[in-house]
């Protein structure tokens, strides 16, 4: 009985020691959407993104006002066409409806894919920063502040992080 007794105290000691030992790494917080969206690198991104947003705004509108006059002369010659004629018409018409509505999905869905690729890069490029920054202040682990319920303002090391980045990289050049 004193055998098992001793083997119980011997065993809670190692696992309150185990627990002590690591409750004195180091845990640290930063701000992603942050640094994603007011670093240097971060702004260059959604400039390029707006611009060419813009862009494929002003070429579909453009498009889509040809089509409604398109639509308009056609909707203007349907009593002097026979029918067969206006029918016909009226399915190219639809065929060019179909085709606008798929090159704008696909337009969008190629700028989401390079926004996701630039961020993909910054985020890259910030990996070796933030391993950098935990060996030199021996931190154990860097976790992301949305995940973060309540953290002492001290641990926030959006700031600094931001800093070295900005020194770092300026411009991310989407393709």
């Amino acid at each position: 009985m004193f055998k098992k007794k001793l083997k119980y105290l011997i065993f809670y000691f190692i696992l309150l020691h185990a627990t002590l030992i690591q409750a004195n790494d180091k845990i640290v917080y930063l701000d992603m959407n942050y640094i994603l969206n007011n670093s240097l690198a971060g702004k260059s991104i959604t400039t390029q993104l707006n611009k060419k947003n813009k862009k494929n705004i002003d070429f579909f509108k453009k498009k889509e006002k040809n089509l409604k006059s398109e639509q308009d002369k056609i909707l203007t010659q349907k009593n002097v066409l026979d029918e067969e004629e206006y029918k016909k018409k009226i399915i190219l018409f639809k065929e060019k409806i179909a085709n606008f509505n798929n090159e704008r999905k696909i337009s969008i869905k190629t700028l989401n894919k390079k926004k996701k690729d630039a961020e993909a890069t910054l985020i890259n490029t910030l990996t070796p920063i933030l391993a950098e920054f935990a060996e030199k202040d021996k931190i154990g682990i860097i976790v992301d502040k949305k995940n973060i319920i309540v953290g002492k303002t001290e641990l926030d090391i959006t700031q600094v992080i931001l800093k070295n980045l900005d020194t770092k990289i300026k411009n991310i050049n989407i393709k």
